[in-house]
């Protein structure tokens, strides 16, 4: 228990230090933006650099974890776009973004720090998997649902293009690969230069969980709850339950990456969902209000989790 604590206290104590600092003058929505930009932009891929240049490869690597994970995505999706328009009667676009705040998680900012503080750099590795490919699937996969219900069909093959080309200039993917690169070539890096990235990632960490708490700032409760709530319980319930289900059972995944893909399953709702949905203008104030709700329950629901399936100390 005291290790859970541990991991779990320091984490959700960051975000709340953002939280209410940004809810003081002493941070404005630009002040947000540019510490999300920082991390997203140069913290987070020097965090990746650094691993990927220096991380010893585990034995247990095993690429079956990406269609494991993201066949469990796939139901939980599709099954919730069937009850947003069956129970819910929403118009197909709404319920595509239903179905992707059930599935699209935060990943990068929460769940990369949680996992490395949790499972080490083993750990990341597994994550880094599903990293790769989670926005590529899961923000074309909604994007094309969308842009079909509203008769765009000829609109399918610029949005393919616009996802492959995004992958060449996201910071995350890039970050992984200048890191292989230069671990495959031997390069070392001169003093000054390893201590400057060094610093840089051991800033990843705090800003990016201070910066998911000031970000949340910038959202409020607001539309139908009961959607929201729904939501929720897709995204910190039945996602990890199904992906932990196909990792262990289904596709025979080590344990160890079995347990960092449920745990990242288990993530709450991406601010990316709110974004799509604001480019589209629709199911917005449900959209932010399940990232409000499920980043607080996730507190408790990650925790148990971490305490389930984290190694535990000697």
């Amino acid at each position: 228990m005291q290790a859970v604590l541990d991991v779990v206290l320091p984490v959700f104590g960051l975000i709340l230090c953002g939280w209410v600092v940004g809810k003081t003058p002493l941070l404005t929505h630009e002040g947000i933006r540019g510490i999300n930009n920082f991390v997203f932009w140069v913290a987070i891929p020097a965090l990746l650099f650094r691993a990927m240049g220096t991380l010893t490869v585990p034995d247990t690597v095993d690429p079956l974890i990406i269609p494991a994970y993201f066949s469990a995505v796939f139901i939980v999706f599709c099954t919730a776009i069937a009850v947003g328009r069956k129970a819910m009667a929403l118009p197909l676009d709404q319920a595509a973004l239903f179905g992707m705040g059930g599935v699209f998680g935060n990943l990068v900012l929460l769940g990369m720090p949680l996992i490395l503080l949790a499972f080490g750099e083993e750990g990341l590795v597994a994550a880094l998997f599903i990293i790769s490919f989670h926005p590529l699937i899961l923000i074309t996969l909604p994007t094309l649902v969308i842009e079909l219900a509203r008769g765009q069909r000829d609109k399918v093959g610029q949005i393919l293009w616009s996802a492959a080309k995004a992958l060449t200039h996201n910071p995350v993917i890039l970050g992984m690969l200048a890191g292989l690169f230069w671990r495959a070539a031997g390069l070392g890096l001169w003093g000054p230069v390893e201590t400057f990235i060094d610093m840089l990632r051991g800033a990843a960490t705090p800003a990016a969980l201070f910066a998911v708490g000031a970000t949340m700032t910038t959202f409020k409760i607001a539309g139908n709850l009961k959607h929201a709530f729904a939501t929720v319980g897709l995204k910190l319930i039945a996602l990890p339950v199904l992906v932990w289900i196909s990792t262990r059972y289904v596709f025979g995944i080590d344990p160890l990456w079995s347990a960092v893909a449920t745990v990242c399953a288990a993530m709450p709702t991406g601010v990316n969902v709110y974004l799509l949905s604001s480019s589209y203008d629709t199911y917005v104030a449900r959209t932010t209000t399940a990232i409000l709700v499920s980043t607080a329950i996730a507190i408790v629901t990650v925790g148990v989790l971490i305490g389930l399936l984290a190694p535990q100390p000697v």
